[in-house]
């Protein structure tokens, strides 16, 4: 194992993203926000969605009810399974899995699916849970479901009626999800008597589909981030992925338009006059009218390194242009709050580049005369993990900044600390956290609060205290060596995340010290307490001077 690798937006296949992100695409626009809907209306809203069959709408609804209370097993139950159904339902209707699952052989299915059985339990972080019983209960779960589901009936059954499936589902409950699997070998050998059975039921057109959803189930089951993925999965987006510097665009038959801008992002930041809806004339020169002409354009930057966006003009002035970089700064937004010396600093995410980005900014901020950062972090989902851990280690002179904990001699009872003495920086800090705030971005509060380096104000935050790996699986492989990758990859867990006092971040958060959840006060009250802290250095810096001695003190000439 190699590479750290942390969550990053992926459509839904992450409740991170689902939850935190989905919420927060709202337009950049002054409107007044909608009244959001109590618990108890999210409650029925998702139930009776449950009921409809409508997982996305459940899913949604799960996901809001999961940001106002994490603390519930039941609902973190429920918001699990809406997310495998929502997962699976997209699964089946993306033509790129379709290809998959039909161009495979019925043997390299179960193979793939033998292969997973095999590999994820040796790394993934918690090895009791991932037993081979467990994962092929899972695999039997999966298979269940998908025959219930009319996408896959009529993508690899020929869309067979449900009532003729009816039975063998109950049989799947009843019997098959009690087989006894000592290890990927038996699995391998049951899953083939599984798919023989249903041939028998009914016409099953694509084999390999049944063991194909099999392995997707043995790793959904496990935790909301670990999952299947095929080996066009992570490949170039359908549409221009701007999602770094905060810009979605969308296609109709009008053309191209801005389909959503994330608050607080970069876009946000230098262009809120920027709204969803705006239709765009030109990207880069060249004029628009659907999303294929913009992905092309994309391909052609300025020689500043920045993507140009033409809109419409107002009256009869010129085109309105937004210009946004092809690498967006991570680190944005720094200006001064106030007289009384207080900074502000956002950190959108975490890249390789941002612990550079965030000296520069914070020199930056110090030559103007600030003694006090606000850094936000709200709507952070987090990045490279060891971005996360570099950041800290700037901000703290000394101290623990996390514990992970896993199979894996990489993250086994790791501990990363500071040792950066007098080079972190010295400025005062206070931590904008939400909901919303998760992963990498999780780490730095934790560090920071658990060694009383910063003042946090806000919410607590999402609870997304886990790393990923990408596992690429290799049968498919095996038939043609100098063209590896065709199998696809296993997102797994391979290890929790501990902060130095606190305790487990996952499914807790980190707690402000200063809780407030109206988004506009937030800020507000980060300059408070940033004030607070001014005034507290106050009075160390008003002391007279030492009485300066008549005879000058010896040289220590000892070496």
């Amino acid at each position: 194992m190699t590479a750290w690798v942390t969550i990053r937006r992926f459509g839904v296949a992450l409740v991170l993203v689902a939850c935190a992100f989905a919420p927060s695409v709202r337009a950049a626009d002054p409107s007044p926000r909608p009244t959001k809907p109590s618990p108890a209306q999210l409650r029925e809203i998702a139930e009776r969605a449950e009921k409809a069959g409508d997982w996305d709408a459940a899913f949604t609804a799960y996901c809001h009810l999961f940001v106002a209370d994490r603390n519930s097993p039941e609902l973190r139950e429920k918001l699990n399974a809406a997310l495998r159904r929502v997962q699976q339902v997209r699964r089946h209707r993306d033509p790129n899995f379709q290809q998959f699952a039909t161009a495979m052989p019925l043997a390299s299915g179960l193979d793939l699916f033998a292969e997973v059985i095999q590999r994820v339990p040796s790394i993934y972080a918690d090895r009791e849970k991932a037993t081979a019983q467990t994962l092929w209960g899972f695999a039997v779960e999966e298979v269940d479901r998908a025959l219930g589901n009319s996408a896959f009936r009529q993508a690899f059954l020929d869309n067979t009626r449900a009532d003729k499936i009816e039975p063998f589902r109950a049989a799947l409950r009843r019997d098959w999800a009690k087989r006894p699997v000592a290890d990927y070998k038996t699995a391998r050998a049951a899953m083939r008597e599984l798919i023989a059975a249903a041939q028998d039921a009914f016409p099953v057109r694509v084999p390999a589909a049944l063991a194909l959803e099999a392995a997707c189930g043995s790793c959904s089951g496990l935790d909301e981030y670990t999952a299947f993925l095929t080996p066009n999965a992570g490949g170039a987006p359908a549409g221009p992925d701007l999602a770094a510097a905060g810009l979605f665009l969308g296609a109709n038959k009008d053309g191209l338009f801005v389909q959503g801008v994330i608050p607080n992002s970069w876009v946000a930041h230098n262009y809120p006059h920027l709204q969803r809806g705006d239709r765009v004339v030109k990207i880069n020169g060249r004029p628009m009218d659907n999303m294929a002409g913009a992905v092309e354009a994309l391909k052609h930057p300025g020689v500043d390194g920045n993507h140009r966006f033409e809109f419409p003009p107002v009256g009869d002035g010129p085109p309105i242009v937004v210009a946004v970089p092809v690498s967006a700064p991570t680190v944005y937004g720094r200006k001064l709050l106030s007289a009384k010396d207080v900074g502000y600093l956002r950190l959108g995410t975490f890249s390789p580049a941002t612990p550079g980005e965030l000296d520069t900014e914070i020199i930056k901020l110090k030559t103007d005369g600030a003694r006090v950062v606000i850094l936000d972090l709200r709507g952070n989902h987090g990045g490279s993990f060891l971005a996360g851990v570099e950041v800290a280690r700037r901000l703290l002179p000394d101290g623990i900044i996390v514990t992970t904990q896993g199979q894996a001699a990489e993250v086994h009872d790791q501990t990363f600390t500071s040792m950066s003495g007098m080079s972190a920086h010295d400025i005062k800090v206070v931590l904008l956290i939400d909901a919303e705030t998760a992963s990498a971005a999780e780490v730095l509060a934790a560090a920071l609060k658990d060694n009383n380096r910063a003042t946090l104000v806000g919410m607590p935050t999402f609870g997304k205290g886990t790393v990923q790996y990408p596992l690429r699986l290799m049968t498919l492989d095996e038939a043609d060596p100098k063209k590896p990758g065709k199998t696809g990859t296993v997102r797994v867990t391979i290890a929790k995340l501990i902060a130095p006092r606190s305790g487990p971040i996952n499914g807790v958060g980190v707690t402000p010290h200063h809780p407030e959840a109206d988004f506009d006060r937030q800020p507000e009250l980060a300059t408070e307490k940033a004030i607070e802290l001014i005034d507290r250095m106050m009075p160390q810096m008003q002391l007279p001077p030492p009485p300066v001695s008549p005879v000058p003190a010896e040289p220590n000439l000892v070496p």
